[in-house]
């Protein structure tokens, strides 16, 4: 494009820049220094794996699984991600950085949960048919030692933030098995109401708290004592806690709670449609939960935000961490001609309507191929910073 623009183009370019500022608000969701914050929702009825990009809040891959996927949990460093198979029997381990599978482990039968220990040396999977739990050895990818013995019909476990105590919901003998990891030693049972489903423990390691019967019940670790059984309502589902460790979510068959963890009152119930497994993003803000065939996602005091994500088919489990890496699966960078930075038309030149279309993208308003030109790192992502660099090209002509 000459450099000499016309005074009409530069006005246009001119007010392009300007309304960066409100792009740049637009995109200024918060980004872990580490990489993304990325959401894994298991779909036991499409047999995959949708990574939600959190910051987007919109699937950003898919990954095939083994068969009937139930659960999902990230290592501690948020390097791997391991996916409970059900009727295959079977655990997937997936590489998050590039978001593929990179081994396929056999895991006890009739897989329902896992749990990953604080140091990431060790996975737990509970085996609901056959009222046990299998270890598995984070680096030889093996399972290690007899199963351990717990209650019948085993669904959720947790582990301390110690690593010193493993909780395990048995649906069917209504209570709560606890044991050692280290020694693979039963230390007891916990009794409570009908049917404990969930479990999950508070960051400070005090309190583990079970959905069960119509409560939420909640044992003192120290002593394994219910010091308070919470109602909820009928049929208690799933539960998680804050990584700040001040709220508590649990939901019922209609309703998300948000509970306050220093009161144990219950601050909100919000109404939602046949909600199921939750998760709490790290900063603590957002709260996703998997209701009907998509995942709703709420601010940290339940109300709802924006519209929900569409997943795979039978959505079930949810896991959220800080990656590595992107919410998308890496792949070699598409070189393009670096003259003309935001040439959306490929004409050789950076056009008003180039940039319309650049910011139309970096809104997430349609797909990055639709100005590939303007992906100057080659992450599938517009950014600010792309834009400008564009706007740049509009006033002063594509040169390299």
């Amino acid at each position: 494009m000459p450099r000499q623009k016309s005074r009409a183009v530069r006005a246009a370019a001119h007010g392009v820049v300007v309304s960066l500022g409100l792009v740049a608000g637009m995109l200024s969701v918060p980004r872990s220094s580490a990489g993304d914050v990325c959401a894994y929702v298991t779909n036991s009825g499409s047999q995959s794996v949708s990574v939600i990009d959190v910051r987007r809040r919109r699937v950003r891959a898919t990954i095939a699984v083994g068969d009937t996927p139930r659960a999902v949990a990230f290592s501690p460093d948020a390097t791997r991600a391991y996916v409970v198979n059900g009727r295959a029997r079977t655990l997937s381990v997936i590489d998050t950085a590039t978001h593929r599978v990179t081994a396929t482990v056999a895991a006890g039968r009739d897989a329902r949960d896992l749990a990953v220990s604080p140091d990431g040396r060790r996975v737990y999977v509970t085996n609901g048919s056959f009222d046990s739990v299998s270890v598995i050895d984070a680096d030889t990818l093996t399972v290690v030692g007899d199963e351990i013995l717990v209650g019948n019909a085993p669904r959720g476990i947790a582990l301390t933030p110690a690593g010193d105590r493993a909780y395990v919901a048995s649906v069917i003998d209504d209570l709560v098995s606890v044991f050692d990891p280290q020694t693979r030693i039963v230390l007891g049972d916990v009794r409570l109401g009908k049917g404990p489903l969930d479990v999950a423990v508070h960051p400070d390691g005090v309190t583990a708290y079970v959905t069960n019967g119509n409560a939420l019940s909640m044992i003192e670790v120290r002593t394994s004592r219910v010091r308070l059984n919470l109602r909820l309502g009928n049929s208690p589902r799933n539960v998680a806690v804050a990584p700040d460790g001040q709220r508590v979510y649990a939901t019922n068959g209609d309703t998300l709670f948000v509970i306050d963890a220093a009161t144990d009152v219950i601050d909100s119930g919000r109404p939602l449609e046949s909600p199921r497994d939750l998760a709490v993003t790290p900063d603590s803000r957002q709260v996703y939960v998997v209701t009907g065939n998509v995942v709703a996602v709420t601010d940290a005091e339940g109300h709802v935000l924006d519209a929900a994500i569409s997943v795979g088919e039978t959505p079930g489990g949810i896991a959220i961490a800080a990656l590595p890496g992107p919410c998308w699966a890496t792949a070699a960078p598409t070189p393009h001609p670096p003259a003309c930075r935001g040439d959306c038309g490929g004409d050789g030149q950076t056009t008003i309507d180039d940039l319309v279309t650049l910011i139309w993208v970096a809104l997430g308003n349609g797909p990055v191929a639709a100005c590939a030109a303007g992906d100057l790192d080659s992450d599938a992502e517009i950014t600010v910073n792309e834009v400008v660099t564009a706007v740049a090209m509009a006033l002063d002509g594509c040169v390299d």
